[in-house]
Formats: C-alpha cells, structure tokens, sequence
C-alpha cells in the first residue's frame, strides 16, 4: 500500500472496526496477533497496538498481554 495523507493508523482502525462491526470476529474470538496485523496491514506492530488500545478503550475488543485480543 502507497503513502497517504491519512495517518496508517487511521486507517488501520477505520478497517477494523468496519470487520468488527461486520462480525468477521464472534464475540471471545481471537483477533490475529499484532505481528500478523501488521503484515497485513503493512505498518509496524506499535501502530496496531495503539490501535488496539484505543478499540480496547471503547469497548469493542479485549487485549490480554501475552495472550491476545478479543472480540468484546
């Protein structure tokens, strides 16, 4: 993906919470790690779980450290 004005995380966050919402996760679910995220989504780890704790913030995912996150 090219560089563009949007911030990676913004947009990062925008998808996820469009597969949230389209429930590509049932609740308790595991979401993939934050490694495989950012291959996906070709940005760095740190980017997915910033953006994580802000969808952990409202309450749409549960991030357990060393463990996972968690469709909520």
């Amino acid at each position: 993906m090219g560089r563009t004005a949007e911030r990676p995380g913004d947009r990062v966050e925008a998808d996820l919470r469009r597969r949230l919402a389209a429930a590509e996760w049932q609740p308790g679910e595991a979401l993939p790690t934050v490694a495989r995220l950012a291959a996906h989504y070709e940005t760095s780890p740190g980017v997915i779980s910033r953006v994580l704790r802000r969808l952990e913030a409202d309450g749409l995912v549960q991030v357990v450290p060393r463990w996972g996150t968690f469709r909520r």
